[in-house]
């Protein structure tokens, strides 16, 4: 009785384990994150005459959202591990 429970219990880890591996494999990931900017991006736009204005951090203390400017246009940068679509790596503005 106990071979049964013990076979019973670890075709039921298996099956749960090949079912969570198969999903991951399958299942596409999420449209609504993208990747978010870097650091080349940042260093990108300061050498090419951007300013840093602004940094915005989250409650943690991580994935600032820095804020840059040149000229009357204005650029902030999403940091993080993924974006949110509609926000996107980096957000353009122009001041008026």
């Amino acid at each position: 009785m106990i071979k049964i429970l013990k076979y019973f219990s670890f075709s039921i880890f298996l099956s749960f384990f090949i079912a969570i591996v198969l999903a991951l494999i399958f299942v596409p990931e999420d449209r609504e994150w993208i990747e978010c900017s870097d650091e080349k991006d940042l260093y990108r736009y300061v050498y090419n005459g951007w300013k840093v204005d602004k940094v915005i951090k989250d409650y943690k203390g991580e994935y600032p959202q820095i804020y840059l400017s040149k000229n009357d246009k204005i650029k902030a940068l999403n940091f993080g591990w993924r974006c949110y679509y509609l926000e996107g790596a980096e957000l353009n503005f122009e001041k008026k």
